[in-house]
């Protein structure tokens, strides 16, 4: 026996829920496999499989459906009886394996390592697959071409009838006075031309029917007769050959049929997680948390078969109270809180997602057994509180601590003192055998006991008193009142006979129901107050995010306004530097107090430029002192000399500036230069160095370096410079000896002589 019997699964309707789950499977094989699902007692499995549905779950989301999946089992089972197919079935079973092939594809991905796992046990059914299509087509016939040998009878039959054809044409011009319809048609596999009925006694005719009124006769001349005879020859060793060929294809499938059932319990699987996903998209079921031991706690649980008119339940039993005793008036809800909570429990150990909050938590039994709803046992010549005692005596023989009871109205059908009696007395024992039950009734006693006991939770269904309907609502803590002579008053029963039916309660328990009545009222206004307060904290929700989408606008606007600030201060600087290329083609061409105002304007602008360029946004960046730094705006080296909070003292070319941090980015130190001989004084003037190094840099920035050393050499008023730019393969020496012949201003240059460099220096001479 599984974890539920079939009481059990009866009284929950579970298999209706499986039915209701399987309307979202793609195949009749998913649908199979979806109802065939049982709760299982292994929280390792459990686990796995609920892996695997939301693995499915994303799957879906991506577009995965698995199409195409058909029952392939009725069509093996006619090969393995009768070893021949219908070429239509063969094309059923090439679809199935392409279908297979296909979804082995788009759920091979390490996104769905559980699924891949799964669908790599799909056998390589390829060659099967490619010889069922290379001999049939798509209509479901065996192909002309599908052996050499078809295709060779296929032409020759075709030659054949080309030639009677033509030999019939010519008869029939010979003798139209004897043809009644200049047409060749067939009867009996045999090409025959319709004849006049008394045709054949002049000419020599083979007949082989005759129309209805007799006036036609469907005959061959003598002298296609043998052309005939070939062509059902040739006709039949056609059908033997397709005979062959499909006994063939059979028997491939049949030498597959192992392999082919294992992949179509793979697919219905697939199937039925893709039926699960599905499910839990359309119903907002989730997967629950699940442990060995634990309470049982449903939030916001909605019975699946109610749809939208479920009312969400939200209860918990378990440690330390594993038993709830549920009250309340009749049509309150209590047999579906019942029937949630067992059925919850057995769907998410077959694996099926809930519909519920994700709050909810569940615990594993090996066992689930029910008494709910009225029934009798004809056979036995039992009575409703007989068949019930029955079952109730089955299950208390089964209890432990890894069973779930669910039992209904407890103690009714008979005497109500017996009733209550045998209730309580039923209750010791659950408790005693470490079961977790959940049990619904009316009697006072049981009433007393849930409330008494420490190990027992009261619960009742809230029921509105005004409007006199139930809200389906569970109450934890509160006992339910029957409100039977309350409604009853409301209904208008005169008050004489309801005061009359009170004076018959004791005094005591007309108390506990003046108690329980006043509790419940208490309780429903505790319940509308927290409604109430969760309403205002989802309002309070709403209104943080709405800040939050405003804030973030807020920043969206401010930084497109900075954007918009950084475009125009870049136009600006775009506009100074074509400035300054004007200015620097003016003191290449101009004369000497043009070159020079020219070179003033040039500096000032400079300044300009670097008073306008943006900083970059961020966290600045550390430097260390002595650590090797590039300039980002004229990629000029220096090296840290001191760093002062956000400022950074760099000396560049001999000069130290401080600098926002930046404004600078890490450098590696350029290579020590070979050592050079040294050279009689070389001094600095008006701060200006008369030797340029640009030994490591590349030909553009050792350029750049060389056009603004010349130009603050000439405004400086020196004529002579070296610049030292290292032998290495000579390249940088003759982009810069190129670049030294367009410059106006300069009189001549030549490498150094040995002593002082050679070819690793130049010396410029300015005019």
């Amino acid at each position: 026996m599984g974890v539920a019997n079939d009481r059990t699964l009866r009284d929950l309707e579970y298999d209706k829920v499986l039915e209701l789950v399987s309307r979202h499977a793609a195949s009749p094989l998913g649908r199979e496999a979806v109802l065939s699902l049982e709760p299982r007692d292994d929280l390792e499995a459990v686990r796995r499989e609920f892996r695997l549905v939301e693995e499915m779950r994303e799957a879906v989301a991506r577009g995965f459906v698995p199409g195409g999946l058909t029952d392939i089992r009725p069509i093996l089972d006619e090969a393995r009886a009768h070893g021949d197919l219908d070429p239509e079935k063969l094309l059923d079973v090439a679809d199935f394996i392409e279908a297979a092939m296909r979804i082995r594809v788009e759920l091979s991905s390490p996104r769905y390592p559980g699924l891949s796992r799964l669908v790599e046990g799909l056998s390589d059914q390829r060659a099967l697959l490619a010889a069922i299509r290379r001999m049939i087509d798509e209509h479901g016939r065996i192909r002309e071409d599908a052996t050499p040998a078809l295709r060779l009878l296929h032409r020759q039959r075709r030659e054949l009838v080309r030639e009677l054809t033509q030999h019939l044409r010519a008869f029939i011009d010979r003798h139209r006075e004897l043809v009644q319809d200049p047409v060749i048609t067939q009867r009996g596999g045999r090409l025959v031309v319709p004849m006049k009925s008394g045709a054949q006694g002049l000419v020599e005719l083979v007949v082989h029917d005759t129309s209805a009124t007799g006036q036609t006769v469907f005959a061959e001349p003598a002298t296609a007769v043998r052309a005939n005879n070939r062509l059902r020859e040739i006709e039949d060793e056609i059908e033997r050959e397709i005979r062959r060929i499909r006994v063939e294809l059979v028997a491939r499938l049949h030498a597959e049929e192992r392999d082919l059932l294992r992949d179509i319990g793979i697919l219905a699987r697939i199937d039925s997680l893709y039926a699960r996903a599905r499910y839990a998209e359309a119903a907002d079921a989730v997967i629950p948390e699940l442990g060995e031991r634990g309470p049982v706690e449903l939030v916001e649980a909605r019975h699946p078969l109610l749809g939208e008119r479920a009312v969400p339940i939200t209860i918990a039993l378990g440690d330390p109270q594993r038993m709830v005793v549920l009250t309340g008036p009749n049509t309150g809800g209590k047999t579906v809180t019942l029937k949630t909570i067992g059925l919850f429990v057995l769907l998410a150990q077959a694996g099926v997602p809930l519909p519920a909050s994700p709050r909810t938590r569940l615990r594993l039994f090996r066992k689930v057994r029910s008494d709910i709803g009225e029934e009798q046992s004809i056979e036995q010549s039992l009575s409703t509180f007989s068949s019930h005692m029955v079952n109730i005596v089955g299950i208390l023989s089964e209890a432990d601590p890894d069973t779930l009871v669910l039992l209904d109205e407890l103690g009714a059908g008979t005497d109500p003192q017996e009733g209550a009696a045998l209730g309580l007395a039923i209750l010791e024992y659950l408790l005693s055998t470490g079961a977790t039950a959940a049990v619904a009734t009316h009697l006072t006693p049981l009433k007393n006991f849930a409330i008494m006991h420490p190990e027992v939770k009261s619960c009742s269904m809230e029921f509105d008193l005004e409007t006199l309907s139930p809200t389906y609502r569970v109450l934890e803590g509160v006992p339910g009142s029957s409100c039977a002579l309350i409604i009853a008053e409301r209904l208008g029963l005169p008050g004489e006979i309801v005061e009359a039916a009170r004076s018959h309660f004791s005094s005591g328990e007309v108390r506990a129901e003046e108690i329980i009545r006043a509790l419940m009222e208490e309780r429903s206004k505790l319940e509308r107050a927290r409604r109430e307060l969760e309403e205002e904290l989802s309002r309070t929700r709403t209104l943080r995010e709405e800040y939050e989408r405003k804030l973030e606008r807020l920043r969206e606007r401010r930084r497109a306004e900075l954007g918009r600030e950084l475009s125009r201060l870049e136009a600006e600087i775009r506009r100074a530097k074509r400035e300054i290329e004007r200015l620097i083609s003016v003191a290449k061409e101009g004369d000497l107090e043009a070159r020079r105002a020219a070179l003033r304007r040039l500096e000032a602008l400079t300044e300009r430029v670097g008073a306008v360029s943006p900083r970059k946004e961020g966290p600045a960046p550390v430097f260390e002192v002595g650590q090797t730094v590039r300039f980002r705006a004229t990629r000029a080296l220096g090296v840290v000399r001191a760093v002062d909070g956000e400022r950074v003292e760099v000396e560049i070319k001999g000069k130290r500036i401080w600098l926002d941090p930046r404004e600078l980015e890490p450098a590696q130190p350029p290579r020590p230069p070979a050592p050079l001989p040294p050279r009689p004084d070389v001094r600095v003037k008006g701060g200006v160095d008369l030797e340029l190094y640009v030994h490591g840099m590349n030909v553009q920035e050792a350029l750049r370096e060389v056009e603004a050393w010349l130009d603050k050499l000439l405004l400086s008023g020196f004529r002579v410079g070296h610049i030292i730019h290292g032998k290495g393969t000579g390249a940088l020496r003759r982009a810069i000896h190129e670049y030294l012949e367009t410059v106006p201003y300069v009189k001549g240059f030549r490498l150094a002589p040995p002593e002082e460099g050679g070819e690793g220096v130049t010396i410029v001479e300015l005019e």
